[in-house]
């Protein structure tokens, strides 16, 4: 019995082993887009960058240490000789006016909120890349075996052109231009796949290098009609966008430095506290000192935190208006996307398909000549590659109007 359960707990302890051990190679784009967003250097440089600025906003809250001093020294008596150990014991404590402090503090926390919306700009930002080059390789893909699948017709359709050759019933010459677009084909492909390829290696960049270089991707080039209004996009994008909150921050931040900078008119003090034993006796008591504003207003300081509120105010009206355009001009490109697309499924690519499958029969029984057949061959190819690049365009154009308005489409 003990021999038994000992089996079992290897058996269960080597199972993640056998399981994990199979390095999985077709992903989905969720499955890329979370790891793009645990694995991308630039994500985890800004996630850093942001908790630096919350340690600071956080530290800006605390006091100042308290300053102990300790003197010690030898003083001589005026009226009588001798000398007498003298010392002295004083703490000081610093204290920032707190209107000053508070503004100060808003500084900081303004400063910290800014970076993560910027931050969260920056996994929008991702995240569209990676859209982008995850589409870009599905319509590769698409080409890869559509421009496979016309090289094979053609070598299957050269093959039949050797044999009448042979048997006189076609010239030679047909061989040869038949020959000349296999080598055409051929080389198309090899172009794809090195397309393919680099396409690939930049998709992998952006998830930090972490799938192996065998990897595939899971999907195809979806399509559905999106019922979107112009008006409630903008309004969200107007309220919403990480960088205008951002920027918004960014204005909150020049405002409190601005008033950080009047605030410092009044002084700071520092409240002391001391015992001194001197040469006729020990002297002991509490102390306050602050600075006089006399010679230096701050009146510099202020027109530049002015200047700095006035460059934040109009930077955020111009983000607002470049955001609003932005946003027009990708609706504007998926709308156009969606019309192209409708023509290919109201008919287009159904007469292709027709069209493709008489000429190769019609060829095959003479009623064509060879030229007729490879420019309706053409035609098919160049039609289902335009269909594809509908697809691809459609789908960009969508990942390219979510990362405009600062959020997902659903």
């Amino acid at each position: 019995m003990k021999t038994y359960i000992t089996s079992i707990l290897v058996l269960f302890l080597l199972v993640p082993v056998l399981t994990t051990s199979e390095e999985k190679k077709g992903f989905t784009l969720d499955e890329m887009l979370d790891l793009g967003l645990n694995n991308s250097p630039v994500l985890l440089a800004k996630a850093q960058e942001v908790e630096a600025k919350k340690a600071a906003f956080q530290a800006s809250k605390r006091l100042t240490n308290p300053e102990l001093a300790y003197q010690t020294g030898k003083g001589e008596l005026y009226d009588t000789p001798g000398k007498r150990n003298t010392n002295s014991l004083s703490l000081s404590q610093y204290l920032e006016n707190p209107f000053k402090r508070h503004y100060r503090v808003l500084m900081f926390e303004n400063e910290w909120q800014a970076s993560e919306h910027f931050y969260h700009f920056s996994k929008i930002e991702i995240t569209f890349e990676i859209k982008r080059l995850f589409y870009k390789v599905l319509l590769l893909k698409n080409e890869e075996e559509l421009s496979r699948k016309n090289l094979s017709s053609l070598e299957e359709t050269y093959q039949l052109i050797l044999k009448r050759v042979e048997l006189g019933e076609t010239r030679e010459l047909e061989a040869i231009k038949l020959r000349v677009e296999t080598l055409k084909a051929k080389n198309e492909l090899n172009k794809i796949r090195t397309e393919l390829r680099l396409a690939k290696e930049n998709l992998n960049k952006f998830l930090g290098n972490s799938l192996p270089a065998d990897f595939s991707i899971l999907g195809k080039l979806g399509y559905r009609p999106l019922q979107i209004d112009e008006q409630s996009l903008l309004e969200k994008a107007l309220l919403s966008h990480p960088l205008i909150k951002g920027k918004e921050r960014d204005l909150e931040f020049a405002e409190s430095q601005l008033k950080h900078v009047k605030w410092q008119r009044l002084p700071d003090f520092e409240l002391s506290g001391f015992i001194r034993n001197e040469l006729d006796g020990q002297n002991k008591g509490i102390g306050i000192s602050l600075d006089i504003p006399l010679w230096n207003f701050k009146s510099r300081e202020i027109a530049e935190a002015e200047s700095l509120y006035q460059k934040q105010n109009h930077e955020l009206k111009a983000l607002k208006m470049e955001i609003v355009t932005e946003v027009k001009a990708r609706l504007n490109e998926q709308r156009y996307s969606e019309q192209t697309i409708r023509i290919f499924h109201e008919g287009l690519l159904k007469q292709a398909e027709e069209s493709l499958k008489i000429s190769e029969q019609s060829y095959k029984q003479g009623e064509i000549s060879l030229l007729d057949y490879l420019d309706s061959q053409r035609t098919y190819t160049s039609i289902i590659k335009d269909y594809q690049e509908s697809l691809y365009a459609w789908n960009t154009t969508q990942a390219a109007l979510e990362k405009a308005i600062g959020e997902g489409i659903k």
